[in-house]
């Protein structure tokens, strides 16, 4: 009996030290696994902060006119107010923007890319940042649809390498280029904002520049936001530079415009055709229900034509038979403009400056702010900060997760004040999904969401950044599996001696003497 009691007590000591054997060996082979997560888990927060780094480093959205009202609270003394009619905008999903046939704009790679197509039909599905980019013109004939979201930071200093035929009001013919936006556009743009722009160009060659589009031909223009300045100097005769349109025929409706127009004429000997406006510096537009802010600079030795919303309203080419209308317009703001010339023209009205067709019909156009400001000394460029030493202020607003960041620059001789340097708000994503995979030849895209708003988030990646994450993870995992093996083998020694001592006592354990 007693040797079937001590069997049982050796079997059940067995039995116990087995368990724990395996009980040890199962915590052994799973403590790579749980390692591994972890070291899952935190390469996904880096990519997180590192993602947030890039994301935070110069973006952002201006809430529509609110913050471009603030940055121009003056117009020649005159309190101006801003009414925005393009911030009650449901933007599409990117479901709903490809079942109706659009190509989505996620961000600046994809534009950059889809910028290289002439036609097509696109939608953007996030305010983009151009900084950095000094941006091409874009020569499209399609449809862009803003959806409601912002291009930050347009920078344009170049032309389109074609040109098209340009009429003066003598409908003399030139070849002419384009800067903008896009350079040459037929289509139509709607519910896009362009805010913080700054097309500037210096050229010699005939010239149309727009801060949307340098030339148009039968543009629709609808609900759409332009802030920001364009400014050409040139020694060509044909030039003109419009805050929307540079040149050309379209219409144009319900759009906000906020825009610092600048011409130079660096030629005095040469009589130029120069244009200037607030939309349109010449051709003809329908343009109803648009609320233009204008601060333009005429600085010409030639002949003057401008206005607050088109510079020459003329059809063309000769001959051409088009019942326009302009109506339900509000105009303030500015155009300070010399003409150097004995034989002078000097056209500068609220609505347009010179009219070659009055075949449009003119409805109500509050113009009552709008300020003819013709200066008759020459010897000196007008420009918006006076002297080109004037001092001027730069106050820093920080971006916060639902409003952008930028900088106001205020000069002190002339009060003018501006924003730049917009900055997106800030975003938190705790993580990110692949949209797009990298690949040598072309940036992926990664999707997340932001924690404090709920909106989407893209972000473009390199290839060169999935190699090196793969190859960090890597070099992680083997110093982790050098470090679990420095931590495991004295572990499997203590079990071992623990077992052999267990062992020791039950199975083996020494007989004593009667």
């Amino acid at each position: 009996m007693k040797k079937q009691n001590k069997l049982k007590e050796n079997a059940k000591a067995i039995a116990c030290t087995l368990a724990l054997l395996a009980v040890s060996v199962t915590a052994i082979y799973k403590l790579p696994d749980e390692v591994s997560k972890m070291i899952n888990k935190e390469t996904s927060l880096h990519q997180v902060c590192d993602s947030k780094v890039n994301i935070d480093k110069k973006t952002t959205n201006i809430d529509g006119p609110k913050d471009i009202a603030s940055s121009n609270k003056r117009c020649r003394g005159k309190q101006v107010k801003y009414t925005d009619k393009t911030t009650d905008f449901k933007p599409m999903t990117k479901e709903e923007a490809e079942s109706k046939g659009y190509t989505v704009i996620r961000t600046v790679g994809e534009l950059q890319r889809v910028a290289s197509n002439e036609t097509g039909k696109y939608a953007l599905l996030s305010d983009l940042d151009l900084s950095g980019i000094d941006w091409k013109p874009w020569n499209f004939n399609g449809e862009f649809e803003g959806n409601g979201y912002t291009l930050y930071n347009l920078k344009v200093s170049t032309a389109t390498d074609i040109t098209t035929v340009t009429y003066d009001g003598n409908y003399k013919k030139y070849d002419t280029k384009a800067a903008g936006f896009f350079g040459n556009l037929t289509g139509k743009v709607t519910n896009l904002k362009i805010v913080g722009a700054k097309v500037e160009v210096t050229s010699s060659d005939h010239m149309m520049v727009g801060i949307l589009a340098g030339i148009a031909d039968k543009a629709e223009i609808e609900n759409c936001l332009i802030y920001g300045t364009d400014k050409l100097e040139t020694s060509a005769v044909m030039n003109g530079i419009g805050g929307v349109v540079g040149y050309g025929n379209g219409k144009i409706t319900n759009c906000d415009i906020d825009v610092t127009v600048i011409s130079i004429d660096t030629d005095k000997e040469v009589k130029d055709e120069n244009f200037l406006a607030g939309i349109l510096s010449a051709g003809y537009f329908d343009i109803q229900d648009c609320r233009v802010n204008i601060k333009g600079y005429d600085s010409d030795h030639g002949y003057v034509h401008s206005g607050g919303l088109v510079g020459m309203y003329i059809l063309y080419p000769y001959g051409t038979v088009n019942e326009g209308v302009i109506t339900g317009n509000d105009v303030k703001g500015y155009i300070r403009f010399f003409e150097d010339n004995t034989d002078r023209r000097a056209y500068c009205k609220g609505i347009a400056g010179e009219v070659m067709n009055w075949t449009f019909a003119v409805g109500y156009n509050n113009i009552d702010e709008f300020v003819r400001d013709e200066v008759m000394t020459y010897d000196k460029d007008l420009l918006p900060e006076g002297d080109a030493d004037s001092v001027k202020t730069e106050t820093i607003t920080e971006p916060t997760p639902v409003t952008p960041g930028y900088t106001t620059v205020t000069y002190a001789k002339t009060g003018y004040t501006y924003n730049t340097d917009y900055v997106l708000p800030t975003q938190t994503v705790e993580n990110y999904e692949i949209e797009l995979e990298a690949t040598k030849d072309q940036k992926g895209i990664r999707k997340g969401t932001e924690i404090t708003t709920g909106r989407t988030v893209y972000e473009d990646y390199d290839y060169e950044e999935t190699q090196i994450e793969e190859s960090n993870n890597k070099a992680e995992t083997t110093k982790v599996e050098k470090d679990i093996k420095q931590i495991v083998l004295p572990v499997v020694a203590i079990i071992v001696v623990i077992i052999l001592l267990a062992l020791r006592f039950t199975i083996f354990k020494p007989k004593k003497n009667k």
